[in-house]
C-alpha cells in the first residue's frame, strides 16, 4: 500500500462527536447514522471560523488502539475556536507525523480496504489522532477522492 510521510502542525477541529468501538463491528452500525446526522442537520454550516471548508473525520481519544473505544469527530478545521455553538465540540490535535494515503475509487469500499490494511499492517501508529480529509467537491458517487492521515511515530 503506497503512502507518503509528512509532518503536520497542530490543528483545532470543531464538529459533532461520537464514542464508538470497532469491537463486534459496532462502528459499522454507528458511523452511517452519525455521518447522516452531520449532513442532514447541516452541522458544517454551524461551524464558525473554518480554515478551508473541507470536512474531516477525526479519530482521537483512543482507549488503547484501534480495537478499543475511540472518539470520532465529524467537522472542520477552524482557525480560532472562539465561542462553541451548542452541541458542538472542539478537539485540539498536536503537531504530528502522518502516513498519508490517497484514496480514490468506490466509496466507502476503497476507504475500508485501506483501513483494513492499516489495522493488519506494520505502521508504528501513535493512536493520538488520525483523520480522513474530504476535500471541497467530494461526493461519494461522482468525486470519491479523499486523503487518510494516520499518525505515526
Amino acid at each position: 500500500m503506497d503512502y507518503t510521510v509528512i509532518e503536520k502542525g497542530p490543528m483545532q477541529i470543531m464538529g459533532i462527536d461520537l464514542r464508538t468501538t470497532n469491537e463486534n463491528w459496532q462502528s459499522a452500525r454507528d458511523l452511517p447514522p452519525f455521518w447522516g446526522k452531520f449532513y442532514r442537520e447541516q452541522i458544517q454550516m454551524q461551524i464558525p471560523n473554518q480554515k478551508t471548508g473541507e470536512v474531516l473525520g477525526l479519530y482521537c481519544e483512543y482507549e488503547k488502539d484501534h480495537t478499543k473505544p475511540y472518539t470520532l469527530v465529524a467537522g472542520c478545521e477552524v482557525t480560532v475556536a472562539g465561542s462553541l455553538p451548542k452541541g458542538l465540540v472542539i478537539k485540539h490535535v498536536p503537531a504530528a507525523r502522518y502516513a498519508v494515503f490517497k484514496i480514490s475509487g468506490k466509496f466507502p469500499a476503497q476507504l475500508m480496504e485501506v483501513w483494513q490494511w492499516i489495522w493488519k499492517g506494520n505502521l508504528k501508529r501513535t493512536f493520538v489522532a488520525d483523520f480522513e480529509l474530504y476535500p471541497l467537491g467530494f461526493h461519494p458517487e461522482t468525486n470519491p477522492d479523499l486523503l487518510l492521515y494516520v499518525g505515526i511515530k
